[in-house]
């Protein structure tokens, strides 16, 4: 889809989480202000807008509006209107959006909800949207290696790095499990994709791999722009993996696998991270032909304990069967490595090749002809 339907709502996905961890009155500030954004973005006598029960509605009452606006147009207003936390006197609250073209809403039901660890994770996520908004992401890269020598380069896996006000890191599990059980990773998964993107535009010698959350792996309209761009950038895409991780539950099997259809078809690559400790890894691996599967680091640590290194050597085959590509992850020493090898695998990442480093400290080295041999 390009062009825009006569209308479309704006769902507040987390709304009935706000309101049973705050109060109804904070649930209602927080569509109110949605409802500013978006006025703001489209306020022109060709578009209304209005509040509606669990978002808003935006609606086309000039003839020629549908033809100016595009659906790039509305996934930049989306993006700008979920990007800020709603200040509510001492609160800060990030609000979950969706877009709806016609569809009915999809509220879950309310499960029972902890409301002081609500309020405590979004503290955390409210700080992590100021970082991002401040502009401070940036990627520490890690090598993923591969080939006879286990030397040759085969990508570089960026690991998202946010910067406190002090300028001191803050390690991503502060705040990573706090958006994933708020359902708040498109945002910061937008941002960890166009901020690849950029890099492979101005690096055009490396491959590299993004994660994005199985929350967020889903083919609707904040991948708009993305998808836009590797389709007329085919240098870019071809050096780009998307790295799913499965920390929180897929939404639906079916979207998960219209998402990774949609970046396969830009001839990006797409990856199954952290293989064996994850959601339905195996039957999402069966259905999703995925173009690489990485091994979590666990069973490398484990290998030593009862039938560790026969269960890793079991991983190993059962994989090579569902993917062209085996990464064994965890590889932290010689021994490591030595163990990794003896199950047959060619594929390897850990901090006994490299620790993540920002791509001012990489060695200057092409990945592209490695990369290519194993398309």
């Amino acid at each position: 889809m390009t062009r825009l339907p006569p209308s479309f709502d704006v769902i507040i996905d987390n709304l009935p989480q706000i309101a049973a961890a705050y109060s109804d009155g904070a649930a209602a500030r927080v569509q109110h202000e949605i409802w500013k954004r978006f006025a703001s973005a489209f306020r022109t006598e060709a578009w209304t807008i209005s509040e509606r029960p669990g978002g808003v509605t935006v609606a086309l009452s000039g003839k020629d509006a549908a033809e100016c606006l595009r659906v790039v147009h509305v996934e930049a207003a989306l993006v700008a209107a979920a990007r800020r936390p709603v200040a509510i006197k001492t609160q800060q609250i990030v609000p979950s959006l969706s877009i709806s073209f016609g569809e009915p809403n999809k509220f879950a039901p309310l499960a029972e909800l902890d409301a002081v660890q609500y309020r405590i994770d979004m503290c955390a996520a409210a700080l992590a949207y100021e970082a991002l908004n401040a502009g401070e992401l940036r990627f520490a890269e890690q090598l993923v290696v591969g080939g006879e020598d286990y030397a040759r380069p085969f990508y570089y896996e960026c690991l998202a790095r946010l910067f406190d006000v002090d300028g001191a890191i803050v390690l991503p599990r502060s705040y990573i499990d706090a958006l994933e059980r708020l359902g708040l990773m498109r945002v910061f998964d937008w941002h960890a994709v166009r901020e690849t993107i950029r890099q492979l535009q101005n690096r055009p010698d490396v491959v590299l791999g993004c994660n994005v959350s199985a929350l967020s792996a889903v083919d609707d309209i904040w991948w708009t722009s993305a998808l836009a761009e590797l389709h007329r950038r085919p240098d870019i895409a071809k050096r780009l993996v998307i790295e799913i991780t499965e920390t929180a539950a897929l939404p639906s099997m079916a979207d998960a696998m219209a998402f990774i259809s949609a970046i396969k078809g830009t001839e990006a690559r797409v990856a199954l991270d952290d293989f064996g400790i994850a959601h339905h890894s195996t039957d999402f691996a069966c259905e999703a032909n995925f173009d690489i599967v990485k091994i979590d680091g666990s069973y490398v640590r484990n290998r030593l304990s009862g039938n560790g290194q026969d269960l890793l050597a079991y991983l190993v085959r059962l994989v090579s069967e569902l993917a062209p590509v085996v990464v064994v992850e965890g590889i932290e020493s010689a021994n490591d490595l030595r163990a990794a090898i003896a199950t047959g695998a060619k594929f390897f990442q850990g901090y006994y090749f490299q620790t993540p480093v920002f791509p001012e400290h990489l060695p200057s080295r092409s990945l592209t002809t490695g990369w290519e041999k194993v398309r």
